[in-house]
């Protein structure tokens, strides 16, 4: 380890010679050209000795970056990295503006709600995950196939045809049957572009936009799904409708995997979009990391309203309706 570190700081000593070295013969150049620091590029009239001094500018800018950033390097390797403590990068999720509907790891009145939830029989294992899918009328080749690849992923899920009959009928038509989800996909120019997700028997009811759609055959390298209930999951669900989505969609899937299968779903929530991924695994070096391979589909779903019971456009009560406002703020 020791001949490692001596060999890399060589290597950055190399390094940082043949950068002061160009920067010298640059500043020679410079000099001959009479380009000066304190000129303004854009005060130039001649339009390319104005461009000759923004591009050098530019180049010089650059190797003090990467002159600093090789001695700081350096300074790490010989005193070890306490002694210059790297910074913290400001994205979008750090600078996350602090939400009041955000659930902690353990709240009791959470844990209250979810006891006496829709969904609780299926938590405690009571029921098991039977949904029928439906599409509106005349649906078109696009919605078939992506219907195809859901086939692949949700266990239990039936297809059945529309035809002329209206969704509160065929929700009445479920219930009678045990079924205990209702999932309807509409399009829109001959792509899905609408899921309604009807949980039975009390709801709720819940409106996805979905975009971004990429089947089985359009994904690199994808590999094919075998029949095998599927691991799920569910990454920062964390605000009180985040947690009850998600709940939602964790019903769809029976709650004991077939392990053997190695099959995941991926539902990532963020920024409110949420990120279906469905892949396959296989550890290599003694379980040490895992290969993944991407099963497909792939989508992204954008909750529009959430509503109390099962559908009723007219007299539903909702507990969500998204606003284009809402979306203003990136850090929110």
């Amino acid at each position: 380890e020791i001949q490692k570190e001596n060999k890399k700081l060589k290597k950055l000593e190399h390094q940082i010679k043949e950068i002061t070295k160009k920067k010298d013969i640059a500043g020679s150049k410079k000099a001959k050209h009479k380009i000066l620091t304190k000129v303004v590029p854009g005060k130039m009239k001649n339009k390319q000795k104005r461009r000759e001094m923004v591009i050098d500018m530019k180049k010089e800018k650059s190797k003090q970056k990467s002159l600093k950033r090789l001695k700081q390097k350096q300074v790490r390797l010989e005193k070890g990295e306490d002694a210059l403590p790297r910074g913290v990068t400001n994205t979008i999720e750090t600078m996350r503006v602090f939400d009041e509907t955000f659930i902690a790891e353990k709240d009791e009145e959470i844990e209250g709600d979810e006891n006496i939830d829709e969904f609780n029989e299926y938590f405690k294992e009571q029921t098991t995950p039977k949904i029928i899918m439906v599409t509106n009328r005349r649906p078109n080749r696009g919605v078939f196939q992506f219907m195809k690849e859901l086939k692949t992923v949700i266990p239990n899920l039936h297809y059945y045809e529309r035809k002329n009959f209206k969704i509160k009928n065929i929700i009445e038509w479920a219930k009678n049957r045990d079924y205990t989800d209702v999932m309807i996909i509409y399009e829109k120019k001959g792509e899905p572009h609408t899921l309604i997700l009807s949980h039975l028997p009390k709801g709720p009811t819940a409106t996805f936009r979905i975009t971004n759609i990429k089947c089985n055959e359009e994904l690199f390298n994808h590999g094919n799904a075998v029949q095998a209930d599927p691991e799920l999951i569910l990454n920062n669900f964390d605000t009180r409708i985040g947690h009850r989505i998600g709940r939602m969609l964790a019903a769809l899937f029976p709650q004991r995997p077939n392990f053997k299968g190695k099959q995941v779903v991926t539902l990532h929530n963020q920024r409110d979009f949420i990120f279906f991924r469905h892949h396959r695994y296989e550890f290599v070096k003694n379980g040490q990391r895992a290969n993944l391979q991407e099963l497909g589909p792939r989508f992204t779903l954008k909750l529009r309203s959430l509503q109390h019971g099962t559908f009723d456009t007219k007299f539903g009560e909702y507990e969500f309706i998204y606003n284009p406002k809402m979306g203003v703020n990136r850090k929110q």
